[in-house]
């Protein structure tokens, strides 16, 4: 994969903008993107330095296991998002370990100390990374008050909302291809899977959308989008 394509991939999300085509090919370590399928477990390469990983295209998911064994779904990524070690400080091992979910995943990955790199020689990138971060931390934090404080149809409805956003959907009506189960939609928003049952045959006849094991119809956008403005 040319220097231009690489710059061009990772010029798309807005916090590389600002950077030179030699300072994104300093950042990618790999002559090509890593390229994953629906189901296969995304096997970050071991390394003593730690790393960053940029999402290009697909879904994937984060699954932590937890002391009984059992694997609970935390996080859904999407085209764009970050991740890995992204707080500039180093983390103890953990049980962290992401799945592709959806047909295809196309991921880069970087070292976390080129990061720094360019940070110190680019103050606006620094200060685009930090607002970056504190952006993603603070949408934890809501994550979690909406957990904590909201019904469970409100949750299901924030967590369609924040998926539909990120794709950027101009139109009143969506197709979501459906790459969750309803298992992990419940522990996305901590419920059970029978209430997500429940929950969805109620947008149905409420006309907000429509549930197959393939895909999620949303099949009114705004209305849809109220709902999640009036909860914030």
């Amino acid at each position: 994969m040319t220097s231009n394509l690489k710059y061009w991939y990772l010029h798309e999300h807005k916090l590389f903008r600002n950077l030179s085509i030699s300072e994104i090919d300093a950042l990618c370590i790999l002559k090509r993107f890593k390229k994953s399928k629906k189901n296969e477990i995304i096997d970050l390469p071991f390394s003593e330095k730690d790393r960053v990983y940029f999402l290009k295209h697909g879904a994937i998911k984060l699954i932590k296991i937890n002391e009984d064994g059992d694997e609970l779904v935390i996080d859904i990524l999407q085209k764009g998002d970050l991740f890995g070690d992204l707080n500039l400080e180093k983390n103890p091992d953990n049980n962290d370990f992401f799945q592709v979910v959806s047909d295809e995943a196309i991921i880069c990955t970087f070292f976390r100390e080129n990061l720094e790199e360019v940070m110190q020689k680019k103050p606006d990138f620094a200060l685009n990374y930090i607002k970056f971060i504190g952006f993603n931390f603070k949408k934890i934090q809501n994550s979690y008050k909406n957990i904590l404080f909201r019904d469970a149809k409100t949750r299901l409805l924030l967590l369609l909302n924040m998926i539909i956003e990120k794709e950027n959907v101009q139109h009143s009506k969506f197709v979501l291809p459906n790459y969750l189960t309803q298992k992990d939609i419940a522990q996305l928003i901590c419920t059970t899977r029978q209430t997500i049952i429940s929950l969805f045959k109620e947008l149905d006849q409420e006309g907000i959308l429509h549930y197959s094991q393939k895909e999620i119809i949303i099949q009114d956008i705004q209305k849809l989008k109220n709902i999640a403005e009036n909860v914030k």
